[in-house]
């Protein structure tokens, strides 16, 4: 015969391996996702050191798993990097400007030995100043007014202040260029 316990407050008792089983069912899913982040973020450690080598060396940061103390130092190295970048991109787009009014002036200067290349113009008024320049000068020619000065550049505004005619088929000219430079 079989023994039955109707008692209805009977406490129930879980084997031993059943517990262990249960136990094992419970703690595998935390362990593994332990197991599978760590692996994540070794990974992302070891591409970090492969791209940023030099940069950490000169800095002497070692990354480790379990380094929480470098990240202070890590963020201030950053900070110290972006003003650096900043730093160099302000001088860099100075640099830019410097050159870029460097060569607008190397232009004009260029003009300037181009138009007074010929003996037949004398300067009567030169004015220089970080914005542009005024030259005025006359010239006494023959020839006609409109093809003295194809090469002007673009920022000089030519004018022809006065005419007079002289004997022989020459003419008294007076001409004023204001150079702008660009960007001022």
């Amino acid at each position: 015969m079989e023994k039955l316990n109707i008692y209805p407050y009977k406490k129930r008792k879980i084997k031993v391996t059943t517990f262990v089983v249960l136990l094992v069912v419970m703690l595998l899913p935390p362990i593994s996702f332990n197991i599978y982040f760590r692996y994540v973020k070794e990974q992302m450690i070891e591409s970090l050191e492969n791209e940023y080598s030099d940069i950490l060396r000169a800095y002497s940061v070692d990354l480790s798993i379990d380094s929480f103390r470098n990240l202070e130092e890590v963020s201030r190295i950053e900070n110290t990097l972006v003003s650096q970048i900043k730093e160099l991109d302000s001088k860099t787009n100075s640099l830019n400007a410097y050159l870029g009014k460097r060569k607008t002036w190397e232009d004009f200067s260029r003009v300037l030995l181009n138009i007074f290349q010929e003996k037949k113009r004398t300067l009567s008024y030169l004015s220089f100043s970080k914005e542009g320049a005024v030259v005025e000068f006359y010239e006494v020619s023959k020839e006609s007014q409109t093809s003295l000065f194809p090469e002007l550049p673009e920022k000089a505004k030519f004018e022809l202040e006065f005419e007079e005619k002289l004997p022989e088929g020459y003419f008294l000219r007076k001409y004023k260029i204001e150079y702008e430079v660009a960007g001022k």
